[in-house]
């Protein structure tokens, strides 16, 4: 039994305010002290800690993805959503957002990458994979990928569950599409097994995790949809992660926020497109330009202008070439990185890690023709290079190729026993073909290599995914399939 007491004092108060924000990236401003202490309080009565310093050590000490924390984070956020939230931009999507990606994609390989961002309980993935089916006649024709992502576990797992209450379809104007994708279960509405198909949905802290990144699936995104997600981040925070989904995204892609939240034009040269009652910006290379019908358009907040953002440092000058380009593609600048490589190449045109590195930042920009060019390429100078392999796993997995990527995956873990997201992949792609068997032994694989590594080491290839975060992964899916 605990000790809850019934206020926190503020002393209390900053110490978990602090290490939330550190860990999760939720910010916990001086007028949200209720809602702050509220959560806390029922944590801590939820959890065996015998009061509020055991919990804070707890806290303190544990993996942010692992239970004590899930159940902190389902604690302080809402996690409240419904279907088509927002009509003015799900009918943008419908009309003239999604027709547009779809046509220029019909000609580029039939295939769509989509990433909701924050997705709650799943009623913002499940709209735009009810609106693919009713755009995409030819779905079945079509590699369709819709990431789903969140902090909060629980609302994860309501997505998974696929049912909802009739308080999930309050916004008016779609009722056709709810009749023809769900049916009455119960006192519940149950989503289309195959619309639910469509969504993956994962585990995603944008503070601690890795992105972009082909190796964790957060890369070459045709449309990122995060909304009502950085109003509960700092600024530099907000500004942080704005660049890295603008990363995330390929040239071309658009990224749609909430209506409350600071213009993404703030922080990356993304172009603003005003259409009826809301705005949708695409990544050009340009900048944007200053419209005043944005503020008719939108219910657009006072946001005090962010602090500069202090300039991001050089590459040292330093005799490995190679390790400046990788500090570069690490500090979001893979176009400098680019070029240092193309120069590095002039100097050894026969050095297969420049090359692997060239068809990194090509995959993670989804420019695929051109990252298995250079992948092939790599391997032509260097038939043993097990990550040139990887890659190219990952390559033909986009291309819908899975059979040549779970052969490369092999290799990779044939080449190097100890390649960890060899053994993972391994698992997915076993898992994709049903063999329940051998994704199991894989994920036992990945499992114990990991076991043996500290929970902060980065994990070779992963673009800084670390041991711990992965392993809480691994262990999930484990709990999740038990063994044939």
């Amino acid at each position: 039994m605990n000790h809850a007491p019934a206020r926190l004092e503020e002393r209390e108060l900053e110490r978990f305010r602090s290490l939330i924000l550190q860990r999760s990236g939720l910010h916990f401003a001086r007028n949200r002290r209720a809602e702050l202490e509220r959560g806390l309080l029922r944590a801590l009565e939820q959890s065996d800690c015998r009061d509020l310093a055991d919990y804070y050590e707890r806290l303190a000490h544990s993996h942010s993805g692992g239970q004590e924390w899930e159940r902190l984070i389902a604690c302080l956020t809402v996690g409240e959503s419904y279907f088509f939230r927002d009509c003015a931009q799900f009918k943008a999507l419908q009309e003239q957002i999604l027709p547009a990606i779809i046509a220029r994609k019909r000609a580029l390989g039939r295939q769509l990458r989509i990433w909701s961002v924050g997705c709650a309980s799943g009623e913002e993935p499940y709209s735009i994979a009810i609106l693919l089916c009713e755009l995409l006649p030819d779905r079945a024709n079509w590699h369709i990928t819709i990431l789903a992502s969140d902090i909060n576990q629980e609302t994860l797992g309501r997505a998974r569950a696929g049912l909802y209450s009739d308080w999930s379809f309050r916004e008016k104007g779609w009722e056709p599409l709810i009749q023809r994708y769900f049916r009455r279960r119960d006192a519940l509405w149950e989503i289309d097994p195959q619309v639910r198909e469509m969504v993956t949905l994962n585990y995603l802290n944008l503070v601690e995790d890795t992105y972009p990144s082909l190796a964790n699936n957060t890369a070459a995104f045709d449309l990122i949809v995060c909304r009502n997600v950085t109003i509960y981040l700092t600024a530099d925070l907000t500004r942080r992660v704005i660049e890295r989904l603008y990363e995330a995204l390929v040239e071309g892609g658009w990224l749609i926020v909430g209506h409350a939240e600071p213009m993404p034009t703030n922080y990356v040269p993304l172009q603003a497109h005003t259409f009826p009652g809301t705005i949708a910006y695409q990544k050009t290379g340009r900048a944007a330009e200053r419209d005043d019908r944005w503020l008719k358009a939108t219910e657009q907040p006072l946001v005090a202008e962010p602090p500069a953002a202090a300039p991001l440092p050089t590459a040292p000058p330093a005799v490995d070439g190679y390790a400046q380009a990788e500090e570069l593609i690490a500090q979001g600048r893979p176009e400098e990185a680019l070029e240092r490589l193309h120069q590095l190449l002039r100097e050894k045109p026969d050095d297969a890690r420049i090359c692997y590195l060239l068809a990194r930042i090509h995959a993670n920009s989804g420019r695929w023709e051109e990252a298995r060019r250079w992948c092939e390429r790599a391997l032509e100078h260097d038939t043993l290079l097990a990550e040139a392999h990887f890659l190219l796993g990952l390559i033909c997995l986009q291309e819908q190729d899975h059979s040549r990527a779970l052969s490369e995956m092999k290799r990779v873990v044939y080449l190097d026993r100890n390649a960890i997201l060899g053994h993972f992949w391994l698992a997915n792609l076993y898992r994709e073909t049903d063999n329940a068997e051998r994704a199991h032994k894989s994920l036992q694989n990945t499992c114990r290599l990991l076991e043996r590594m500290s929970s902060d080491t980065v994990i070779p290839w992963s673009d800084g995914m670390t041991a711990g975060r992965l392993l809480y992964i691994v262990k999930r899916q484990l709990g999740e399939g038990a063994a044939p």
